[in-house]
């Protein structure tokens, strides 16, 4: 899905429209969009910002994101 993107294109998504593209949960992508937020904007894994008190996920970077970097949509496994 990442590779059909234009690079020009600004895709930004609010936290429950990133919950539906990822299998996320609406509540952990906002609690990944707020500890984004509050980090210096050159060290944040996903590209945040915040409108009218919610969170918006800049698309590409949520992609690579669950790609790559994050547990899955069902959160790490439990022992």
């Amino acid at each position: 899905m990442a590779n059909e993107l234009a690079p020009d294109q600004e895709i930004w998504v609010l936290t429950g429209e990133g919950a539906e593209l990822t299998g996320y949960s609406h509540e952990y992508l906002e609690k990944l969009a707020n500890k984004n937020w509050r980090l210096p904007e050159d060290d944040r894994i996903i590209k945040t910002r915040k409108r009218r008190g919610r969170y918006e996920l800049w698309l590409p970077d949520l992609l690579h994101y669950t790609e790559e970097i994050g547990n899955g949509p069902q959160g790490p496994l439990k022992k």
